[in-house]
């Protein structure tokens, strides 16, 4: 079939998210997804992802396809990228997706050559904000391979000193902050408790902050779960290894579930990182929360965003977590945080994810002419 040649079926749309062990790109990209019909009656979505999470994505019901990293492989750089070439030649040959939305913040080479081979089908970029300042200016250029840029919304864009922050170019739609889960999805409490298979009773805290040691208090892990365990909070993880550790300790559950956002009414209060998912959705449904930022990511400037909603009155910030601060966070959270989840609520502007499908919408319509 020449690369020209199209099927007369419905529009089609193929979600690709960048590498990563986490769901943070898939989330967005499954956001769109689950708006996209609503916009664009009979689309079909299907999904490629170099993130190790892929097969999560397949239990929601979507085709997926994994498409391993470069670590992933093991493979040197000029080697995987012809291997991620002809991947995504073959993906785009198979599939004939009318529009590509990539997500991440370093588009692949290879890309390039795809928008030049298959020139019926129209890239998006899905572009969060809030890089760290100086830093990936070079990947603007490759804003040319791509018909739109959607750039989720950041509840802390004031604070964004990163390279994107200023730019002016029509081909980039700004949205709201996009999130998966909306208010009207959220499980009440007793519910939500229900469904992760929580006590009833009792004050219950979560606690996703990645690896960590739950005895250790030099650990954030293990000072949080201390200063939450010694005033009767129980201790919800998302990662089963750290719940391995607690031997012997009732008081620690593991919730596994996705989106864990949709039961975040289980919970009294929340220690969790400072990325964006997990940030706008602590934020935008009312979860009580202290941000911890990684202060190490490459790009994502966590300690700008975390410090925002400090300044504003949404949240507690932890950038260090000690024993001491790990107390006065869990401390201050009892005391005041109903009131930092309301203040959040009440300045958040609404899910950008319906402006964003409208966006793919439009796109499909100028590469369907319809």
């Amino acid at each position: 079939m020449s690369p020209a040649v199209r099927r007369g079926d419905g529009p089609r749309v193929l979600m690709m998210s960048s590498n990563g062990t986490g769901m943070g790109h898939l989330t967005r990209l499954l956001a769109y997804a689950r708006h996209l019909p609503g916009v664009v009656p009979g689309v079909q979505t299907s999904f490629l992802s170099l993130s190790t999470a892929a097969p999560m994505v397949r239990t929601l019901g979507y085709d997926t396809e994994y498409l391993p990293s470069t670590g992933a492989t093991g493979m040197r750089s000029a080697e995987w990228s012809r291997f991620f070439a002809q991947r995504l030649h073959d993906v785009l040959e198979r599939v004939r997706p009318d529009v590509v939305v990539f997500d991440g913040t370093h588009p692949y080479r290879g890309i390039d050559a795809a928008v030049a081979t298959f020139p019926s089908t129209r890239w998006i970029w899905s572009r969060r904000g809030m890089w760290k300042p100086g830093l990936n200016t070079d990947q603007l250029e490759k804003t040319d391979w791509f018909a739109r840029v959607i750039e989720p919304g950041d509840l802390a864009a004031p604070a964004d000193a990163g390279a994107t922050a200023a730019l002016d170019d029509p081909r980039v739609a700004r949205v709201g902050p996009v999130t998966l889960v909306d208010r009207s999805d959220l499980l009440d409490a007793a519910a939500a408790r229900r469904h992760l298979g929580l006590p009833a009773e009792g004050r219950l805290a979560l606690l996703s902050l990645g690896a960590g040691n739950i005895n250790d208090t030099s650990d954030a892990v293990g000072a949080v779960s201390t200063a939450l365990r010694e005033r009767g909070i129980g201790v919800c993880v998302t990662q089963p290894a750290i719940a391995q550790r607690a031997v012997d300790a009732p008081d620690v559950h593991v919730v596994r579930d996705f989106p864990i956002a949709r039961c975040f009414a289980a919970f009294d209060l929340a220690f969790v990182a400072g990325g964006y998912n997990s940030f706008h959705e602590s934020l935008r449904l009312g979860l009580p929360s202290a941000f911890v930022p990684n202060t190490a990511t490459n790009l994502d400037d966590q300690g700008r965003r975390t410090d925002w909603a400090s300044h504003r009155g949404w949240a507690v910030d932890l950038p260090e977590v000690t024993p001491a601060t790990a107390v006065d966070a869990v401390e201050r959270l009892l005391a005041d945080g109903a009131a930092l989840a309301s203040s959040a609520m009440s300045a958040d502007p609404g899910n950008g994810t319906p402006a964003a499908a409208s966006v793919i919408a439009e796109v499909l319509r100028e590469v369907r002419g319809g």
